[in-house]
Parts: structure tokens; sequence; C-alpha cells
């Protein structure tokens, strides 16, 4: 199987560099470690919305860690089902959340017409095909669930020959359809058969190539109050006298790369709460030029051919215009350096493109094989860490993908960015 082992993202950005090197000790207010689109997110509206001075730092260069290394989908969902937050949030809070990442939309819109980032950013629908009934229950119980609460419903559409089989609360009825299996295999670009699907609006982008624009237009905009060190690697974070970058205030942006040592009297929220994954992807390009769109396919469990999920991202590839088609699902735990040159486990880019082959509808060119992995960081409970830590004084945090990172990346910049900028004017 001939492969490069290179991110198409990082194939779509330069390599030119944005910020020298940290050279010397410096002064600022917020230092963000994390040169990705959570840490430049947060710099945006950092500088957007107070007079504060930021210094950011970066491992290597803006854009080519987890924000190079994704899946190329922005959607407004967390991989934790409502019912299952239930156990330990109320109700309208867990309504709260998924409304606010929804706004991610929205916000990547004002940031990309604020920097005049005009040639990246696709606006399209992603679909997600069930493949088994207790899927379809459980989605049905999520739509009750959200608008029993206020959170966005997606209507779901059903086989035909399926609906004898569920209970569709009279609640849903408006937001249930019927359809034959060659539509649902139509509107999910599919070859595979799927008894159920829904959609929800996507933000396709390089989030990679976008936090480039967004450090670009910061290092313009403010010159004065802006400082960004690329090939800047920070080992600890201390709260005392005698740090390279002293500041008022740290924000961690990074996202399944080992952390940096922390040197606390008491023990920082993010220590016993990250665990680490490595995903793996596979893209192709092909002849064609269809519109963009992004898919979800879950599949019945124990199916020994499938994993739980794979997602689907087809857009411009930005180097020729052509379809990009990207697909990844697989992942799993990393406890040492992430390696961007291996396959975790091996045969892993083999098993995703055999899916692709499979399912996808279209000619794809087998010569244009990329290969790549990128790190995610879990929470503990599923939940973005964002905020202020609990435990330690002046650390705070806009990290933790949890899966699906780009869309809450940028609503926790400005949700961290608006309670600094609070805290500094008491």
């Amino acid at each position: 199987m001939p492969c490069e082992i290179v991110s198409p993202w990082i194939k779509e950005m330069d390599d030119r560099p944005i910020g020298e090197p940290l050279a010397t000790e410096e002064r600022t207010d917020i230092v963000i470690i994390g040169g990705g689109i959570a840490g430049t997110s947060t710099a945006y509206y950092l500088l957007q919305e107070s007079d504060l001075h930021v210094t950011l730092v970066e491992r290597t260069k803006v854009g080519y860690g987890a924000s190079g290394r994704n899946g190329g989908q922005g959607i407004a969902s967390v991989e934790r089902s409502f019912k299952d937050l239930l156990g330990s949030l109320p109700g309208a809070e867990i309504a709260s959340m998924l409304n606010e990442i929804s706004s991610g939309h929205q916000r990547v819109d004002e940031i990309c017409n604020s920097i005049g980032y005009h040639d990246g950013l696709f606006k399209t629908t992603i679909w997600t095909g069930l493949s088994s009934v207790t899927e379809v229950q459980k989605q049905l119980e999520e739509m009750k669930l959200r608008l029993l609460y206020g959170a966005p419903v997606h209507p779901l559409i059903l086989d035909e020959d399926l609906v004898p089989k569920v209970e569709i609360d009279p609640v849903l009825a408006e937001m249930v359809s019927t359809a034959t299996p060659s539509r649902l295999k139509e509107v999910l670009c599919t070859r595979e058969k799927y008894i159920a699907a829904y959609s929800a609006p996507a933000s396709l982008a390089n989030s990679g190539r976008l936090s480039r624009a967004i450090a670009r237009h910061l290092l313009d905009r403010y010159p004065g109050r802006f400082v960004l060190h690329e090939e800047s690697p920070v080992s600890s974070i201390s709260f005392g006298e005698g740090t390279a970058v002293s500041a008022d205030a740290a924000v961690l942006c990074t996202n399944g790369y080992p952390l940096p040592e922390l040197e606390s009297s008491t023990v920082p929220k993010i220590s016993d709460s990250l665990r680490r994954y490595v995903a793996s992807m596979v893209a192709h390009t092909s002849e064609d030029r269809t519109a963009p769109g992004a898919f979800t396919y879950f599949h019945e469990e124990g199916d020994p051919e499938e994993e739980p999920y794979f997602y689907l991202t087809r857009r411009p590839f930005l180097l020729n215009g052509n379809d990009l088609v990207t697909v990844g699902g697989p992942q799993q735990t990393i406890s040492e350096e992430l390696d961007h040159g291996a396959e975790y486990p091996p045969g892993v880019y083999a098993r995703i493109d055999g899916f692709l082959a499979r399912s996808y509808t279209c000619a794809l060119r087998d010569e244009d094989m990329m290969c790549w992995n990128g790190p995610m960081g879990y929470t503990k409970d599923g939940i973005r860490l964002v905020g202020k830590d609990p435990h330690v004084p002046g650390l705070w945090y806009n990290t933790a993908c949890n899966g699906i990172g780009f869309l809450p990346s940028i609503v926790g910049g400005r949700k961290v960015a608006a309670e600094i900028a609070g805290a500094r004017s008491r």
C-alpha cells in the first residue's frame, strides 16, 4: 500500500517561520502555551477584548501540531450523549453547553471575516448514518432530551421498513421522516447499508492553516501587544521568579501532547484529568470537484470488519482545487512521545483505506494516498477543560478536544478571554 506519510493539511501550509525562538527572558501579562487553533483563538479574543499584552509560545510551528493533524471537520457536538451527561450535570447546563458549542459556527465565520481568510472555510452539512436499531433508539432519546431542555435538535430520517421496529415519541413526530434504503445511501454517499441518518451544520477548515492566518493577523494588528515564539517547547510552568517568560497568568492550549511539568504546591486539575490518544487518518485526492461534505458512519457493536465509527470529509484540496477525501476513526491511548511516522497500531492505515474502498461511491486516486496521525486529549468526563484552574492561581485552560475540538477551541478561547479580562477589571 503506497502511502505518503504526511497530513494533507500540512501540505496546504507554508513552512516559513512566523515567530522567532524564545532567546531571552521576557515579561508579559498573559502567556499562552500552544499555537494551534485553541491558542491562536484565545490570543485573538484576549487582544480584541482587552488591552493586555499577550505572548504565545509554540513548541514547533504554529498550526503544525494537533490542529494540522486532524480530520478537517468542525461540528457542534460532544462524544457523550445527553442522557449520559445527565448523570453528572443538570439538563439546563448541558443544553447551555451544546448551544454555546453550536455558536462556534458563527464565531469561526466572524474570525475569518475579520482577518480576511476567505479561501479555506467551507460551510456545509454533516450527515451521520446509523446501522442498528439500538443506535436509532438512542438517537430518538437524544432528540427528546435536547427538545425538552432547549438544545439543538437534528431531524432523523428512517428507513421506511424500520418504522414498525422503533418507538417514536409523539413529540418527535414532526422531526422524523422516512426514506428508501437507496435514498439513505445517496445522502450518506456510501455503498453500505444504513437504516437511519440525520444532518447538522458543518464548518470544514484546515485549522492549522487558519491558526497561522490568525497569528499573522495578530502580529500585524497588535505589534506592541502580541509576541509569538515558535520552536520554543515549554518544559515547565512554575509559580515564582526566574522563568523564561514571566506573566500574571498562563493559559494551557495544548491538546494530546505531553504536558509541561507543573511546579505547584497544589495539584493542577489537568494533572489527573487528561488522557492522551492518537488518531489515525487516510486521504486521497480525486479528479472530481464536487460540493464539500462531511459524513460519520456508525456501525453495529461487535462488527469485526468495522470500527465503532468512521468520519469522512470531502472538500477542495487547496493545492489543485480537486476533491480531497479524508477518513479517520481508529484511535488508541498513548503514554509515550507521539511518533508521527509510526502506525498506531501497525496496519491501521490499511484498515481505514479498506473502509473507504468498500464504502465511498466515487473514484479516488491511489497514487495520491496520504496517511497521518494526530494527538487528542480527552478529559475523564468528556467535557472540554475551559477556564480557571480551581486549585492553582494564575493557571487557565482551553484544552482537551475530546475527539471534536475545532469549534469548541474557538468557543473556549472566547470564554477564557472574557473571564481573564473580567478578572483583571475587578
